[in-house]
């Protein structure tokens, strides 16, 4: 998953994002294979990794694998608050596996590089975004289109009010998503 760091999670929000979830699981997986399991990949940053990584886990069959850019301590150092860092510990304890990727020469190429990472190694990605571009390298667009020049299903909520889905299945752009996916 991929997305803002500064974002409410609202129920309206989180419904989206079991739509958008169930749309994937729906064009991913056959629904002969009942014993599947869903993982949710993430880095767990603040805002929308944290909703979606808490939205995935309500479901029975997920598990959380994590994928942290910098060795945890570091990584805490952006989060905002003590509640913030809280948060994370409680979701890393929750996780299956937690990965720390190799050391980069920056701060800004250990983010690309971990949003390359979640790509790279997802079936399917959900970008909670705005639509606008990057503010920077690693930022939530240029992951979205990292996913897009990969192939990569991207279910896209905009979140606004209410929020809005669309999907890209082929890399080939967005559509609005059509309700009898989910």
């Amino acid at each position: 998953m991929t997305g803002h760091r500064c974002i409410d999670a609202d129920p309206a929000l989180r419904e989206s994002v079991r739509r958008a979830s169930a749309a994937l699981l729906h064009r991913l997986v056959p629904a002969s294979a009942a014993a599947t399991h869903l993982t949710v990949l993430s880095p767990l940053a603040e805002g929308a990794d944290r909703i979606v990584a808490q939205v995935m886990l309500e479901e029975p069959r997920a598990r959380l694998d994590v994928i942290l850019p910098l060795p945890a301590a570091a990584y805490e150092a952006d989060f905002a608050t003590e509640s913030s860092r809280r948060e994370f510990a409680e979701l890393l304890r929750r996780a299956r596996r937690v990965q720390v990727l190799p050391p980069s020469p920056s701060r800004t190429e250990a983010y690309v590089r971990v949003g390359r990472y979640v790509v790279d190694h997802s079936d399917g990605i959900i970008a909670l975004w705005d639509g606008m571009p990057a503010e920077g390298p690693g930022g939530t667009a240029e992951v979205v289109r990292y996913a897009q020049a990969r192939r990569r299903p991207v279910l896209w909520i905009r979140p606004s009010d209410p929020p809005q889905l669309a999907a890209d299945w082929t890399g080939r752009g967005f559509a609005p998503l059509p309700e009898t996916l989910t």
